[in-house]
């Protein structure tokens, strides 16, 4: 499986293009922007590629993972957006508290305006459901395995693929065994080491872990 990695949005977020089927494809934490200047450059890959992209998928709610979400539902409009189902609300009428919180703490009010333009969510994913819902004849999502993981934020999730030994972990594990901050709105540091040992028992070594920031690729252990 070739999954294709883009930097986006003011935080260089590791925009992830996982393919399924043939010719499709969701999307994990799209988060270009005009702030960024590239709030074109996901959606210029997927037509370039001719895929279509039938949903995104949020690792969770933070603004710099979702400032990216309204310009691909623009291009494929009957596209999903899912999102762990106690994080919703942060998309129904954005930007939500978390967000407002999280936006004034790192002093980017820009952003508070852009973020309220993102569409809410539409598909609610629960722990331990796989991603069939997404794209029903698409075997491909069946293989995708939602892991709730708090710590980050309350609905943070992993995404993991047993058969292709991928592990997509939002802002729950960097590389280095390093892991999301928990001292901001939503974050609970007795949560994460939870997700984190929760991970050990259920992600095979070997795995290549797709974080949501800085190195990709790296190996679980």
């Amino acid at each position: 499986m070739e999954i294709h990695v883009i930097r986006t949005g003011v935080f260089r977020v590791n925009t992830i293009i996982v393919p399924a089927g043939e010719k499709h494809c969701f999307v994990v934490d799209p988060a270009a922007c005009e702030l960024s200047g590239d709030q074109n450059v996901i959606v210029d890959y997927l037509k370039k590629k001719k895929l279509t992209c039938d949903a995104v998928v949020l690792t969770h709610s933070h603004f710099d993972h979702i400032t990216g979400i309204a310009e691909i539902k623009n291009a494929f409009p009957s596209c999903k957006i899912a999102i762990f189902e106690n994080e919703a609300g942060e998309l129904q009428n954005p930007p939500g508290p978390m967000n407002d919180s999280v936006i004034r703490y790192f002093g980017v009010l820009e952003l508070l305006d852009m973020v309220s333009k993102q569409p809410g969510a539409d598909t609610l994913l629960k722990d331990g459901q796989n991603l069939s819902s997404l794209a029903p004849t698409i075997p491909e999502y069946s293989e995708w395995k939602v892991i709730h993981t708090p710590g980050h934020t309350p609905g943070s999730i992993c995404l993991y693929n047993k058969k292709e030994g991928i592990l997509i972990s939002g802002d729950t594990l960097f590389a280095y065994g390093g892991y999301g901050r928990t001292d901001m709105y939503g974050g609970n540091e007795a949560e994460i080491i939870k997700s984190l040992s929760r991970l050990k028992n259920v992600v095979e070594p070997g795995t290549k872990v797709y974080p949501g920031h800085d190195e990709f690729g790296f190996m679980f252990d």
